[in-house]
């Protein structure tokens, strides 16, 4: 695989996709087909109801390795599998009744020369096999091949160390059938259990052909394996589209490029189309501040945009753009004064304290009578006693707002800061050594 072709995600990130693959329209109507054939062979007599379990396990069987083969072949979609394949695969499930019956024959002549112990290492094995067996038949159709040591090493050896994860998920799926039916038994009439039976045998039998099938269409390149449908293709139907971080791309394409005037444009117009959107505005912003010659435009858009960033959350994005701001011109002031508070408090917590006394600077003189002139003084009050050091000038500051506005929630703070300036020194006097 090269590495600009984009990789699917593993088949252990996608577990849950597989679980739900049954329900869709084609699976679900053959799990409930396969469901009504189990009900009627649970009604009658041997030896037909023997003939309708086996005309079950072929159907079942054969409708697995349809789903495996055209996964295998890069079709995830949900549609086409009943009457889609390539070889037809219509004797796969006899054919996988030859290989289990080849395999058990192995292992039971090994238990009678050679004792039970090579007996169970050679059943263990062949489980191990089977899985590479299976899916061999599926995406070749020849039961020699998919029984051939030297293919399913090469298959087992493309896949990797993930193959015995595969084979694990396998194993837990195998029995998941007979665990769930036996918590539903007691739930379910005696007269529906084998319907549900054989619908909960053909669902989980999809899910494991499912995982099989997309494991194989996952190292298809490791294998060797044809496909109708390349990563490429797949990774842009299984990514969902991120349009914020495709018109960034863009962007990043075009300044490379050298069309900075495009990527300007194309920034300007998708600001124009959601003036409110926060990527949009800060992808402009910093595309102006990048770009030499647009100082202006930049300084036209900031202050434009500002007064959107005094909101929760946004601080941030407040500060940079303030102080990017400053960069070009010193002296700026938001001329609206509802923004002077949210942003300074917003500089002090971030300990930017000069830039907390840029914005808090004659606020009182710029916007006489303000109602935040109170919350303006405590907050000074507090930039003197955290940044400056100067806790006799914030005392003043603090008397002047409990003297000027009495009845305010910034008298009521300033209280407090002065209470608790008054038990630090007194703490500090305390622990001072004594002459």
């Amino acid at each position: 695989m090269t590495d600009q072709t984009p990789a699917i995600p593993p088949y252990w990130t996608r577990l849950g996709s597989f679980f739900l693959y049954p329900l869709s329209l084609e699976s679900l109507l053959a799990c409930c087909a396969f469901g009504l054939l189990a009900g009627l062979a649970s009604i009658l007599f041997i030896p037909a109801n023997l003939v309708m379990g086996g005309v079950l396990l072929v159907a079942t069987l054969r409708y697995g390795y349809k789903v495996l083969e055209r996964t295998a072949r890069g079709h995830l979609d949900d549609s086409r599998i009943l009457f889609d394949s390539v070889h037809g695969g219509k004797y796969l499930p006899y054919k996988q009744f030859v290989v289990i019956a080849v395999g058990l024959t192995l292992c039971a002549y090994a238990a009678s020369v050679a004792g039970a112990h090579l007996a169970l290492v050679l059943l263990v094995s062949f489980a191990l096999l089977l899985p590479a067996n299976t899916m061999l038949l599926a995406v070749t159709n020849d039961l020699g091949e998919s029984m051939s040591p030297p293919r399913l090493w090469e298959l087992i050896h493309g896949i990797g160390m993930p193959y015995l994860g595969l084979c694990a998920c396998l194993l837990l799926l195998s029995s998941g059938s007979g665990a769930l039916l036996g918590l539903l038994a007691p739930l379910v009439p005696d007269a529906l259990l084998g319907a549900v039976s054989g619908f909960l045998g053909g669902y989980f039998t999809i899910v494991m052909f499912r995982l099989m099938g997309y494991a194989l269409y996952q190292y298809h390149e490791e294998l060797g394996l044809a496909v109708d449908v390349g990563f490429e293709r797949q990774a842009a139907a299984l990514t969902p589209s991120d349009p914020a971080r495709q018109r960034a791309e863009q962007s990043v394409r075009l300044l490379k490029e050298g069309r900075y005037g495009e990527a300007i444009a194309q920034a300007r117009a998708e600001v124009d189309a959601q003036p409110g959107d926060l990527a949009a505005n800060l992808r402009l912003h910093r595309l102006l501040l990048a770009v030499p010659g647009q100082t202006q435009a930049m300084l036209a858009h900031a202050r434009g945009w500002l007064p959107s960033l005094t909101r929760p959350g946004h601080e941030h994005y407040a500060i940079e753009t303030l102080e990017a701001i400053w960069q070009h011109q010193e002296d700026y002031q938001p001329d609206q004064p509802r923004l002077i508070l949210p942003l300074a408090s917003a500089m002090l917590a971030a300990h930017r304290g000069d830039g907390t006394a840029r914005l808090i600077r004659n606020f009182d003189q710029r916007f006489p009578g303000h109602a935040d002139t109170p919350a303006i003084y405590l907050l000074g009050a507090r930039l003197l006693i955290e940044h400056k050091r100067d806790e006799a000038q914030a005392r003043r500051v603090l008397a002047a707002v409990r003297q000027h506005y009495p009845g305010s929630p910034a008298a009521a703070e300033a209280a407090r800061l002065d209470g608790l300036l008054d038990r630090l020194a007194a703490a500090a006097s305390a622990a001072a050594p004594t002459p």
